[in-house]
């Protein structure tokens, strides 16, 4: 996996909402201004090592994944499908059964 803006600054945009943090928040916490966080969250711009290093200690994350995206955990990801197949197949069978009530 390579390095994107992209995918970096909505990472980060997503710690940022799952923590509760305004934009506004997080950049006077990070000593930057709420435009060039803006950028970074939008991908227009990417982070300084410095800054990557202050994200990870603040929302307590690691580097690599602010830097690449988070890990998948292929099992969990498996799991998912799997359940979701199955879902899938019983409402299917629902509807089978409502098409024949009807």
């Amino acid at each position: 996996m390579n390095y994107s803006m992209q995918r970096s600054g909505a990472y980060i945009q997503s710690l940022r909402v799952q923590n509760g943090y305004t934009q506004g928040e997080l950049a006077k916490a990070l000593n930057i201004d709420q435009s060039f966080l803006s950028r970074i969250e939008a991908g227009q711009k990417g982070c300084s090592v410095d800054m990557f290093v202050q994200l990870s200690k603040f929302f307590q994350v690691p580097l690599n994944d602010l830097i690449l995206g988070p890990e998948q955990d292929v099992s969990q990801e498996a799991e998912y499908r799997m359940r979701l197949k199955a879902n899938i197949t019983e409402l299917i069978d629902q509807l089978a059964q409502l098409r024949t009530q009807l």
